[in-house]
């Protein structure tokens, strides 16, 4: 789930990601993990953390699945205590990325960290070299498992950039105390304190620093239904499918300003977005799938195919004869050759 920004009757007002100063919808949508295709989706109002729309969106995506099995897959953004306990509560399989705000992720970090990264614990997952350790604990009254991964050369990324930044904030500070006596950023990392008329003390705040990169590579995963750290992250980073579903939704379909005035118009250029939307995702999947983002970029195969002409006379189409790149793309897309 995203949010799209809008003007209309029922915006709200709340958490943009964009930090724009606008009204919003809240679009959710289903994608197939297989298909990679949108299946469904609904404009909603209410906080993702709010157990009655979690509730509300997984009878609506149920009704639409019938009997087919769903998992449901959610981020950080999801998460909260109340959320996992209807879900554990409803017996409804899922995959969670816990934050480190809930004690119970911060737990399993330590229980881990001592002890995680052995050549017995490593893991391969999109040419990263992880660890992985999985274990069965106790969430209230169930039994659910714990996926906590380590990605040691993440950590260490993170650690030098949180160093250089407050390194340099240190140096700056240190040469215009005065000026940054007040400023938020440069307080998190620093203590500058004025000790008499022009004076100044700027000293860095090394146990700040040190939290700030603790958890630093660090992911804990929940599950109720799969037992395989392996195979908890190849599910819970498929969900990327679905981010890049709302960058075509906002950016290539120009659906990141709906610029509409009331909710019949909205509900319409939202469905007309997902239709479009289907067809954008299919032929993405078919041009990723043939290799052919190797030769060109979408918006160039479509240039190509623009080049085709066809000229109608008396009522007989005449097709000019496709160049050797055109024939290409009909074959990747199993589509016949004109005659």
């Amino acid at each position: 789930m995203q949010a799209i920004l809008w003007r209309a009757e029922t915006r709200e007002w709340g958490y943009n990601r964009d930090n724009e100063d606008l009204a919003q919808i809240n679009l959710c949508m289903l994608m197939g993990e297989t298909s990679r295709l949108p299946i469904y989706q609904t404009v909603y109002s209410g906080s993702l953390k709010d157990v009655s729309t979690l509730k509300t969106t997984l009878s609506k995506f149920e009704t639409v699945a019938g009997d087919k099995p769903i998992l449901t897959v959610m981020d950080k953004g999801f998460c909260s205590k109340k959320n996992i306990d209807a879900l554990l509560d409803e017996d409804k399989k899922f995959i969670i990325a816990l934050p480190f705000t809930l004690s119970f992720a911060k737990q399993q970090v330590t229980n881990e960290r001592g002890s995680i990264d052995e050549l017995k614990n490593v893991i391969l997952s999109g040419g990263d070299s992880l660890r992985a350790v999985t274990r069965t604990v106790r969430w209230d009254e169930h039994d659910i498992f714990s996926h906590v991964f380590f990605n040691p050369l993440k950590a260490a990324n993170d650690r030098e950039k949180i160093y250089a930044r407050a390194t340099e904030m240190w140096k700056t500070a240190s040469a215009q105390p005065e000026k940054y006596l007040d400023n938020e950023q440069y307080q998190k990392f620093l203590n500058i304190q004025k000790c008499g008329s022009s004076e100044y003390t700027v000293e860095l705040r090394e146990d700040v620093i040190e939290n700030a990169y603790k958890n630093a590579g660090w992911l804990v995963i929940v599950s109720n239904e799969i037992d395989k750290a392996e195979e908890a992250l190849r599910i819970y980073r498929a969900k990327d499918v679905v981010e890049k579903g709302f960058l075509k939704l906002k950016n290539s379909l120009d659906l990141g300003r709906l610029r509409v005035h009331g909710d019949t118009a909205m509900q319409n250029k939202v469905f007309i977005g997902f239709v479009a939307l289907i067809l954008l995702s299919h032929i993405h999947n078919v041009i990723s799938d043939k290799g052919l983002y190797k030769k060109w970029t979408m918006k160039q195969l479509f240039r190509i195919l623009a080049k085709h002409r066809v000229h109608e006379i008396k009522g007989c189409k005449i097709y000019f004869p496709l160049t050797k790149d055109q024939r290409a793309i009909y074959s990747a897309f199993g589509l016949d050759l004109p005659a």
